[in-house]
């Protein structure tokens, strides 16, 4: 589990919802083809348009919250939940002693890389008050975008992007912080909210396993991601294979977002090639590594210590991996059991070899 909860006493919805912060780029990006005049003027459209989805999110929960009331009851649950019993209130109404509503909200890392290539690759605006050169106009961008990086030139484009533009899991302050910006945006509206229990709707950053299928709602995007493609894994991870500087680095990113106010959980995903962590010196390498996580105040952070070849071999071969579990977003899982766009976003994230 990533979530936060206190066992007797709280009945909370921890994913009532997961929250696509990179479809709310993407309407943001669509109701404006004529492109911004400045980065300021994009940010507060960004803005307008989470804070608008965040209340439709908010009102949807609410339905499925009461829709839960009348249909699904939970007596015996109730029975065993602080003050259910002396209010006469199943959880359902409200009769635990804590009642809110998760919220995840999943993109940071893509957002944040379309964000700066938007910024500093189409604005000319180095995030400090300077100018530098443009990589393409506006025009040129959503023309990219809308062939899905398919037309003449797109691809190196693309490349460019991906290539020449900073990207968040790099200990880069000019992308982190718009992360940064943005996720505190998002929680402070998310917290705005009381639900039908009494409770409140709490910001969290998890994915599950949600951002494949939120990735599939998504049109290609400026950091240079394929429309469809999936959406950064965990919650705050970096985008796969974007992570170029190391374990550490990422850790640099994921500590500069206010982790504070992901009050529903948050995380990390790493994945560790098994010969970094070999021995006594693999093992102490751990320990400072999970020793940096702990005193940079991130909340949650999980592993996985396998090989690319391995891993291969398993979605191959899986009658020879029958035992292979994976930690993938909040759950560990066999391996072979996940569905191939699973397995392949496993496979294909960073594989630290410290």
């Amino acid at each position: 589990c990533v979530e936060l909860s206190i066992p007797g006493r709280m009945y909370g919805l921890h994913d009532i919802s997961m929250f696509n912060i990179v479809r709310c780029l993407e309407l943001t990006l669509d109701a404006h083809p004529e492109g911004f005049a400045s980065y300021g003027e994009l940010e507060r459209a960004l803005e307008d348009t989470i804070a608008r989805y965040v209340g439709l999110m908010a009102r949807g929960c609410d339905t499925c919250d009461l829709a839960h009331r009348m249909n699904s009851p939970t007596p015996l649950l109730s029975c065993l939940v602080s003050d259910c019993l002396a209010r006469g209130l199943d959880v359902t109404q409200g009769g635990a002693r804590y009642n809110p509503s998760g919220v995840q909200g999943v993109g940071t890392a893509n957002l944040a890389d379309s964000l700066v290539t938007l910024r500093r690759g189409v604005l000319g605006d180095d995030g400090r008050g300077g100018h530098v050169t443009p990589l393409a106009s506006w025009e040129r961008l959503k023309g990219a975008l809308g062939r899905d990086w398919s037309g003449e030139g797109d691809e190196l484009l693309r490349q460019t992007i991906l290539n020449r533009m900073p990207k968040y899991g790099n200990d880069v302050d000019e992308v982190d912080l718009l992360g940064r910006h943005f996720l505190e945006f998002y929680a402070h509206e998310v917290e705005r909210y009381e639900n039908v229990r009494g409770g409140h709707f709490q910001p969290g950053s998890y994915t599950v396993s949600a951002h494949v299928p939120l990735g599939a709602a998504c049109g290609a995007t400026p950091d240079g991601r394929h429309a469809h493609e999936q959406l950064a894994d965990g919650g705050l991870s970096p985008m796969t294979g974007r992570d170029a500087h190391g374990p550490t680095a990422s850790l640099m990113s994921v500590s500069k977002l206010n982790n504070a106010l992901e009050s529903n959980g948050s995380l990390l995903n790493v994945k560790f090639s098994p010969s970094a962590l070999a021995g006594e010196a693999g093992l102490a390498k751990l320990m400072g590594y999970v020793r940096a996580f702990s005193r940079l105040g991130i909340q949650h952070i999980q592993f996985n210590v396998v090989d690319r070849a391995t891993l291969v071999d398993a979605q191959e071969h899986p009658e020879r991996h029958r035992d292979l579990v994976v930690r993938v977003a909040g759950y560990s899982a066999l391996f072979v059991e996940l569905s191939r766009t699973l397995q392949d976003d496993i496979i294909n994230r960073t594989e630290h070899v410290l």
